[in-house]
């Protein structure tokens, strides 16, 4: 028998996440075994799927925000599969409002950003050849909404999480102070945070060249994330296309790079953007 492809989509129990899980039972023909995760990592709703005797769903409890269960589930896919193809980091969290809390701001960058690289670092050992880790951030995450020199800083070709790290200490005492917009930031933390995943992305993909490590931006799509900011044009199967195509079609050896469409209501399948 063929070894099993491996999966794991966060965030699979609604939205997006919900649409990537459907979209590979249909379009893998097996053997797959797909971990659909989410916070509760309760039993999932398969919404009508006839899932095909080589495709084997298994819920997993993950938060984003507890490593205990981010090595937890590292490990036991580790110990059953002895690997993992496909993760698609598609959890994240949207205060759509200027005036959050300090709490609410270090729970975006939690989530968003440390929370969705904690996965990455854990499953990289495990990941085999030529397999393919999704980071699905955001065109919020682009840096036309940031300062010219903040700009720089993000895009040197030799940052290193340390930078990152220390990026994203400044951002928070400014924000503190609030001095953050002043001093050039976007005024919503989730733009901060989607931009650290981008630049951790490259980060990623520079340091592990085995790998085909990518970010995109699903579009604006009807999800209650997404309907925070007016009514999405996108339906969640729409958004789910580029993602899929990151973990499962034809880029060739691309990694470390950021896809999108030209638009956030764009239907396309991506294409790699400046960010």
């Amino acid at each position: 028998m063929d070894t099993p492809l491996v999966a794991i989509v966060t965030g699979a129990n609604r939205g997006i996440g919900c649409a990537i899980r459907a979209a590979l039972v249909q379009q893998l023909p097996g053997p797959l075994i797909l971990y659909a995760a989410s916070r509760t990592g309760g039993s999932i709703d398969l919404l009508g799927l006839s899932i095909p005797p080589a495709v084997q769903i298994c819920p997993a409890q993950l938060s984003l925000t507890d490593k205990a269960s981010i090595t937890a589930l590292s490990t036991m896919v580790g110990n059953e599969h002895r690997g993992c193809d496909i993760l698609i980091n598609n959890a994240g969290l949207y205060y759509f409002q200027q005036n959050i809390t300090a709490a609410q701001r270090q729970e975006t960058l939690d989530v968003n950003y440390r929370g969705t690289l904690n996965v990455c670092q854990a499953f990289l050992p495990i990941m085999r050849e030529n397999g393919r880790i999704v980071n699905v951030s955001s065109q919020s995450g682009q840096l036309k909404y940031f300062h010219p020199r903040l700009q720089a800083r993000f895009l040197s070709p030799d940052l290193t999480f340390a930078d990152l790290d220390a990026l994203l200490g400044e951002y928070s005492r400014l924000a503190d102070q609030h001095t953050a917009t002043a001093s050039g930031w976007p005024s919503l933390a989730y733009f901060t945070s989607k931009a650290a995943l981008n630049a951790a992305t490259r980060i990623l993909a520079r340091e592990n060249p085995h790998l085909l490590i990518n970010c995109c931006c699903p579009g604006w799509v009807g999800t209650p994330l997404g309907a925070q900011a007016g009514q999405p044009p996108k339906s969640v199967e729409e958004g789910a296309r580029i993602p899929l195509r990151l973990a499962i079609g034809d880029i060739g050896q691309i990694s470390g790079q950021y896809w999108a469409n030209e638009s956030v209501a764009s239907t396309g399948n991506g294409k790699i953007q400046d960010w």
